[in-house]
């Protein structure tokens, strides 16, 4: 499970990454990703997921799309105040 706490992530104690304004930061100051009102994005700049109703939607290889219930991110990605997209984009650039 991770945490957010102000714009720092945590898992199991040990600090993992942070947020900066729409931008996601690994731990050793790599440069993750990045996401907008619906979209969450690679550092590169390629599409990685998007949110649609109640669902986080993210692309697999080949073109292929996994839906994971906006419920179960917010299991895996607690804390803080953080708006749904915020912790979906989480959820996917640092992994459950």
């Amino acid at each position: 499970m991770i945490k957010i706490d102000g714009n720092t992530l945590w898992r199991g104690g040990e600090k993992i990454g942070s947020i900066d304004g729409h931008r996601i930061w690994a731990h050793d100051g790599k440069k993750l990703g990045y996401f907008d009102d619906r979209y969450i994005y690679s550092e590169g700049g390629h599409k990685l997921a998007y949110v649609e109703g109640d669902y986080l939607i993210s692309y697999g290889a080949g073109g292929d799309e996994s839906r994971i219930r906006l419920e179960t991110v917010s299991e895996e990605v607690e804390g803080g105040i953080a708006p749904g997209i915020e912790k979906c984009a989480v959820y996917v650039l640092l992994g459950s």
